[in-house]
């Protein structure tokens, strides 16, 4: 079996893929960032049917070589996710499959409400992610995607991460969102969609937040699947 991740980033899913093919399989992950690509070939070197290639989605040539194509919450971050499910199309030979997962970001939900400090950083990140073309409620129309793009037999079903006080991972599913800040705040900022001061005060306060009131997160996340038939 020939798989293709689309979006690998630093390779943690891709290699999960490979070893569950096994020997016999091969999987080929592929991301746009260069760095992302010389991280996951450092941390994955020992995987011996996995292998990594810079490339961008959209570019994607009509080989028709793989038997499964997937990307797991990589199409959010491109402006054109039509076009790159048909390019995963032309990837995926005739009786293969494609298999895809996205958030609907608009519909988070945090009980009870954040800070305002934190509720207004991320209401910063949904206007800066619409500013670049990307979608905030993909996972919607994920489903409707995977079958404009010609694969048939299309199922979607609900993926949810939800974090509960007191349950396992609650602590590092909040902590998402901080790295988010950390990471993509200063981008936020110099983009005009919020100021300095806000995101240092997001910071603190949703720190405070998650150790003492948060008592759920819900990100929404949809799956979709469909087949590539013969002769189509």
């Amino acid at each position: 079996m020939a798989v293709l991740d689309v979006g690998a980033g630093t390779g943690a899913i891709t290699a999960g893929i490979a070893r569950a093919v096994g020997p016999r399989g091969s999987v080929l992950g592929i991301d746009r960032d260069e760095s992302m690509v010389r991280a996951a070939r450092e941390r994955h070197a020992g995987v011996a049917n996995l292998a990594f290639a810079q490339s961008d989605v959209l570019e994607l040539r009509d080989e028709a070589r793989f038997d499964v194509v997937t990307a797991a919450r990589a199409l959010q971050w491109i402006e054109r996710p039509a076009l790159a499910l048909d390019r995963m199309y032309a990837a995926t030979r005739p009786g293969g499959r494609v298999v895809v997962l996205e958030y609907t970001h608009a519909d988070l939900m945090w009980e009870p409400a954040p800070p305002g400090t934190v509720r207004r950083f991320y209401d910063a990140f949904l206007g800066w992610r619409a500013a670049n073309g990307w979608d905030n409620r993909l996972g919607d129309r994920l489903a409707e995607l995977v079958a404009t793009a010609g694969f048939q037999d299309v199922g979607a079903s609900v993926e949810d991460e939800v974090a509960v006080r007191g349950e396992p991972g609650f602590e590092d599913a909040l902590a998402l969102w901080r790295q988010v800040m950390e990471s993509l705040g200063p981008t936020i900022a110099r983009a005009g969609f919020l100021a300095g001061t806000d995101l240092e005060a997001a910071l603190a306060e949703h720190g405070s937040w998650s150790k003492t009131d948060a008592r759920m997160q819900r990100m929404v996340l949809r799956a979709a699947d469909g087949w590539r038939l013969h002769g189509t």
